[in-house]
């Protein structure tokens, strides 16, 4: 599904972010409720509005979920430690690189 965003605030509608998604409103309330997903705008959750880079997090943390059978409350753990893996991963990538110039310095 392509994505219209919104002219002037590249945000998506709770309804886009769904079916994106490929979850119900349900779930996505849930994940307000768990702070995975935050919206920028509106009181109730047909009018609620989210960033683009929402749709991403949220997706992540449906398969998660859905692979995994995570309780929705433990999400926010699990891609808090991913993100810090990926972190730990870019550093140690890096500080490889750097490492590697000082061997071949002879």
């Amino acid at each position: 599904m392509h994505i219209s965003l919104l002219q002037q605030d590249n945000q998506v509608s709770s309804d886009e972010l769904c079916q994106s998604s490929d979850i119900t409103q349900a779930i996505l309330h849930e994940l307000v409720e768990h702070s995975i997903a935050i919206p920028l705008a509106g009181e109730q959750v047909t009018e609620w509005q989210f960033t683009v880079e929402t749709v991403t997090l949220v997706k992540k943390a449906a398969r998660i979920q859905r692979d995994l059978a995570v309780e929705w409350s433990a999400i926010p753990l699990v891609l808090q430690l991913l993100n810090e893996r990926d972190e730990l991963i870019a550093q140690n990538t890096m500080l490889k690189q750097q490492l590697s110039r000082f061997k071949h310095v002879d």
